[in-house]
């Protein structure tokens, strides 16, 4: 498989974002392809706000519901006019019929997605149109620690399933780990456009950077207050002019606004506060939970996803 040796704020939003309306054949359909507390959240913020710069329609889907008139994923981008569309609890049987396009995937050490989604489920997660959620943390709140992470083992037994089933040798999709992008988000993003051939090489100096940036911010303005005006007006009526690759000074400052520092209000990675949907930052924080009892459960049930994602070479962990 390809997703990188390389050596985190996740974060999940469970609203349908749609930045703007019409489409630009000029522009291929672009995707991301993430699961369940991969970061998905962070991510696509800056996926956002890279799209509201370059005047780009973005979308996220999360669940079949989110795509149920269409049956699948493929039809919604050419019917929606979007031109990069985020699925954040990827199944690869949704994705079967889409048409010729890019792409990025992330995956994360299925232990830490386990830790991570316990105290999210438990404690920070906001998601207003899940309502499964509230059900699920008052089953956590009668647990111990220890019972709530076998409960979690066990509720993500499909979003493992569907992790496992990815065909992760898919020449136009760029496989990367979360625990990448959290360690240099600035590098590895630019990676990720240059892959998708969104990323401008010009070193921007002077008047030229002025004006390009001036330009990007008026792509955004365009948008400011958009889902508030009547038929999709902009609130301030700024031209959009669609910047078709993004020059790296503009994703600096985007990556730079949506650090996990700024994120977290002010703590490094590693200082841990549990009711922050930002609770740590780091990975390999499973050491800090998992008990014996633990580790052999997910030997048994989930060691060959380990392998298979490249987290682990053998069961002598």
């Amino acid at each position: 498989m390809k997703v990188t040796e390389d050596i985190s704020p996740p974060a999940l939003s469970n609203s349908i974002q749609k930045i703007t309306t019409g489409s630009s054949s000029a522009f291929p359909l672009r995707m991301y392809f993430g699961h369940h507390k991969c970061a998905t959240g962070w991510i696509d913020n800056i996926l956002r706000e890279i799209c509201l710069h370059m005047g780009l329609t973005f979308k996220i889907v999360h669940q079949p519901y989110s795509f149920e008139k269409y049956g699948t994923v493929g039809p919604l981008p050419e019917k929606e006019g979007i031109q990069f569309l985020s699925y954040i609890n990827t199944n690869i049987k949704y994705t079967q019929d889409l048409k010729i396009h890019k792409a990025f995937h992330v995956v994360r050490d299925p232990r830490d997605i386990v830790v991570s989604a316990y105290f999210s489920h438990l404690h920070s997660l906001k998601a207003p149109t899940w309502n499964e959620l509230n059900d699920l943390r008052d089953n956590l709140q009668k647990l111990s620690k220890e019972e709530g992470l076998f409960y979690e083992l066990d509720y993500l037994r499909e979003q493992f399933e569907e992790m496992a089933a990815w065909d992760y040798e898919q020449d136009h999709i760029l496989e990367l780990k979360m625990e990448d992008l959290s360690t240099d988000p600035l590098g590895m993003f630019e990676r990720i456009l240059k892959f998708l051939d969104m990323f401008d090489e010009k070193e921007w100096r002077g008047i030229g950077k002025k004006a390009r940036s001036l330009r990007l911010k008026m792509n955004r303005l365009n948008y400011k207050g958009r889902k508030y005006m009547p038929g999709g007006l902009p609130m301030i009526p700024v031209p959009k002019r669609p910047v078709h690759q993004m020059p790296r000074f503009a994703l600096e400052e985007i990556t730079e606004k949506l650090s996990f520092k700024k994120l977290a209000g002010g703590r490094k990675k590693g200082e841990e506060n549990i009711k922050s949907h930002y609770r740590k930052g780091v990975h390999g924080d499973w050491k800090n939970h998992f008990n014996d009892e633990h580790i052999n459960y997910f030997k048994v049930h989930y060691n060959d996803l380990l392998i298979q994602l490249g987290y682990e070479f053998n069961d002598k962990w």
